[in-house]
C-alpha cells in the first residue's frame, strides 16, 4: 500500500520546511512570511554561491528557519530555529522544491549494515535513482534548472579528491585547481 501511495506522488511522512500538508497531498506554506524566507534562502545562496557563506549571512543577517513541529502536542505549529548546515544542506538538496517527488532516495547498502542494528547502513541515492522519482508533481519554489544548478554547485564544493572544493582564504591563487596530468588528483600548492 505504502508504494503504491508513493507511485502516485502521495506518501508524505514529514512535509519539508517551507510545505504544509493538505487533503491532496503537499502544498506550499500559506504563512507569507515563511514563504518569503524559504525563496530567500534559494536567493542568497545563488548570490552567495556557498552553504558556508549563506549561513554566515543569514546568522549576521538574524534570519531564523521557520519550522513546523512533529511533536504530538505541539504538531503543525510554527517554530523559529537557528539556521545550520545540515538544514541548509537538506533545503537545497531536496528535489521536492523544484516539485519533484521522491521516494525511496535513502536506501539500505548490506556491505555497511551492522548486524542486529537495523537503522545502519542507510545512504542516499540520486533522486533519479530511487525508487520513485515523479517531476512536476509537488507546488515548487523554484525551477529545475535552478535545482540543478544547485546540486552541481554543492556537488564542486564538496572537500573530495574529485571535485574542486570551494575557494579558501590564504595566498595560494592555485589551490584546489591543479590537478596531476597523469592521475587527477589534487595537487598542494605552496609559494
Amino acid at each position: 500500500g505504502r508504494l503504491s501511495k508513493a507511485r502516485r506522488g502521495k506518501l508524505f511522512n514529514h512535509p519539508p520546511l517551507g510545505y504544509v500538508r493538505d487533503g491532496a497531498g503537499l502544498a506550499i506554506d500559506p504563512d507569507q512570511e515563511v514563504q518569503h524566507v524559504v525563496r530567500t534562502l534559494f536567493s542568497e545562496f545563488e548570490r552567495r554561491g556557498s552553504v558556508t557563506g549563506l549561513l554566515k549571512w543569514l546568522v549576521a543577517s538574524g534570519i531564523r528557519l521557520p519550522i513546523r513541529s512533529q511533536r504530538r502536542e505541539e504538531r503543525g505549529q510554527l517554530q523559529w530555529h537557528e539556521p545550520n548546515r545540515r538544514t541548509l544542506l537538506n533545503v537545497l538538496k531536496h528535489p521536492v522544491y523544484a516539485g519533484a517527488y521522491v521516494g525511496g532516495r535513502r536506501v539500505v547498502d548490506p556491505k555497511q549494515q551492522i548486524p542486529g542494528r537495523p537503522n545502519t547502513g542507510r545512504k542516499f541515492v540520486e533522486p533519479e535513482a530511487s525508487a520513485v522519482f515523479l517531476r512536476d508533481v509537488c507546488p515548487a519554489y523554484i525551477t529545475g534548472e535552478q535545482y540543478e544548478a544547485n546540486r552541481s554547485r554543492l556537488t564542486a564544493h564538496r572537500q573530495r579528491a574529485e571535485s574542486l572544493g570551494s575557494p579558501r582564504p590564504g595566498r595560494s591563487w592555485l589551490g584546489g585547481l591543479v590537478v596531476c596530468g597523469q592521475c587527477g588528483a589534487r595537487m598542494v600548492v605552496s609559494y
